[in-house]
């Protein structure tokens, strides 16, 4: 029964999550990667190199890799290979137009309209966008079972969207407005391709990160406003300064360092808790209560290795409490310096 009730809690959890990103775990498949498009006539089949501005690209992709990186040419490129020979019907197809309102748009689909049986057809895509360009970008990734990879990226982006299904991510960007990931993964699929990995050496102002058997291991120089989540995996997590920052997973340990922040909202279960912040941090830590299936959560042991902290009832002063700690668990939590190494 207590197995059953964890699971039933991490189904929530997902649920919750899934809400919290814009549901992309849910539909991963349903209306994400459709097979049937508009406008098929306008489209182009096979790889493609132009120069032009990019507002919005889209992505959508059902078997294979997906992998962005930059390059020296002033030209967008687009290429692709397959495990078996192509002709145009299953050729990638792709279509770039002014859209008025959206500035010039991009979309690159997995193959002709109408296609549904691939066999066992995977492809592989690599897009090439201009190094440092001045483009404000929105790009979005929609996939099914496949592997994305932006880590030869670096650009600043105005938006970032993936969704994506049994797949592992992996992004490495300068900065953006709004960054959006979620995916959901199967415990069959071996871990190392059951990971999202991103880092963001500038300023994220929105994050929204979500899995479900998938690590989540994730860095930024700093966020305005991050929600980071997973279950049935750990997750690790790493910014210099941030301001309202939620951290949730259900069966999976959360490693989090967080050097400067506003408040830090966490909640998890079954699995401890390890939040590294600056030596000189000044918080109050606050115990929340939390129903769990009608019954109160209370952590097993509590330590905040703190020089003089003092203790209220569910309360933990450090200095002179100047941000916010609210954590809700079931295991172990524990709040340490981070010790600078030589």
């Amino acid at each position: 029964m207590k197995k059953l009730l964890s699971v039933l809690l991490a189904a929530l959890i997902l649920c919750l999550s899934c809400l919290m990103v814009g549901c992309g775990l849910i539909d991963a498949f349903s209306d994400k990667v459709p097979t049937t498009y508009d406008n098929a006539e306008k489209y182009t089949a096979g790889n493609a190199e132009f120069e032009g501005t990019v507002d919005n690209f889209s992505i959508w992709w059902l078997y294979g890799s997906v992998t962005v990186k930059t390059h020296k040419e002033n030209t967008v490129k687009i290429e692709e290979s397959a495990n078996q020979e192509l002709d145009d019907n299953f050729s990638l197809h792709w279509r770039y137009f002014d859209a008025s309102d959206y500035g010039n748009v991009l979309y690159v689909r997995y193959s002709a309209s109408g296609k549904f049986d691939f066999g066992d057809l995977k492809k592989d895509i690599t897009i090439y966008l201009p190094e440092n360009d001045d483009m404000d970008l929105s790009f979005t990734i929609e996939a099914a079972s496949v592997d994305v990879d932006m880590s030869g990226f670096e650009n600043t982006l105005k938006e970032l969207t993936v969704n994506t299904n049994s797949g592992r991510v992996s992004a490495k960007i300068d900065s953006a407005e709004e960054v959006r990931i979620s995916g959901q993964s199967d415990e069959g699929i071996p871990e190392e391709n059951r990971e999202f990995y991103f880092r963001a050496s500038g300023m994220v102002d929105d994050l929204g990160i979500s899995a479900s058997y998938a690590k989540l291991d994730v860095a930024a120089k700093a966020v305005n406003n991050a929600e980071v989540g997973t279950v049935f995996a750990d997750l690790i997590f790493a910014v210099e300064e941030a301001g309202e920052l939620e951290l949730r997973n259900s069966d999976g340990e959360i490693y989090a360092t967080v050097l400067k922040f506003d408040s830090l909202d966490v909640e998890t279960y079954d699995k401890p808790c390890e939040l590294t912040l600056s030596p000189d941090a000044s918080f109050v830590l606050t115990i929340k209560d939390k129903d769990r299936f009608n019954h109160k959560t209370s952590p097993r042991n509590i330590s905040v290795e703190f020089e003089g902290v003092s203790q209220s009832g569910s309360k933990y002063t450090v200095g002179t409490g100047e941000n916010e700690i609210a954590v809700a668990t079931s295991s172990d939590l524990i709040i340490l310096p981070l010790i600078e190494k030589d």
